[in-house]
């Protein structure tokens, strides 16, 4: 029987998603807003999927990433993380590991993110749910920039700029 539960701080979400990246076997995918990203490396979310990749596994992301980020996403395509970029996704949230477990949340909020700060997300571990989130994972990754292609046109951006 599946269950669920509602994760209310981002203290709980960064619990919920590290053990979805420990209990992972095969594959993970996310989506994520690259503040957070920036944000869970800080506890240690960014150095378990590193060991989960060397260990075999796969992991696609998308973000939707600018210049700031750029040093911490090239810290994961060096380490097999394969990640896009997509424009329009800045407020969602979704971690899916081997079509069984799952965290998503919609208005993230990106600006002011903090340990204790409130935040609706949603983690279970029902197939079902999980099937769904990978479909809309998949059509947004289908839309999305390859993240070394994404680099170079803020490279680009930045060298007209100067």
């Amino acid at each position: 029987m599946a269950i669920g539960t509602t994760i209310t701080s981002v203290t709980d979400l960064l619990a919920v998603a590290s053990q979805i990246i420990e209990s992972a076997e095969r594959d993970i995918v996310w989506l994520i807003p690259a503040p957070y990203l920036v944000f869970a490396a800080q506890f240690n979310l960014k150095e378990q999927t590193k060991t989960f990749i060397q260990n075999g596994g796969r992991s696609r992301g998308i973000t939707t990433f600018s210049s700031p980020y750029i040093k911490q996403l090239r810290e994961r395509l060096d380490f097999g993380d394969d990640v896009r970029h997509v424009s329009d996704e800045e407020e969602l949230f979704m971690l899916v590991n081997d079509k069984r477990e799952s965290v998503s949340a919609i208005n993230t909020g990106t600006n002011d993110i903090s340990l204790g700060k409130r935040i609706v997300a949603y983690w279970t571990d029902d197939p079902t749910y999980a099937d769904y989130l990978l479909s809309s994972f998949e059509m947004a990754w289908e839309q999305s920039t390859d993240a070394e292609e994404r680099i170079r046109e803020l490279s680009e951006q930045e060298s007209t700029e100067a």
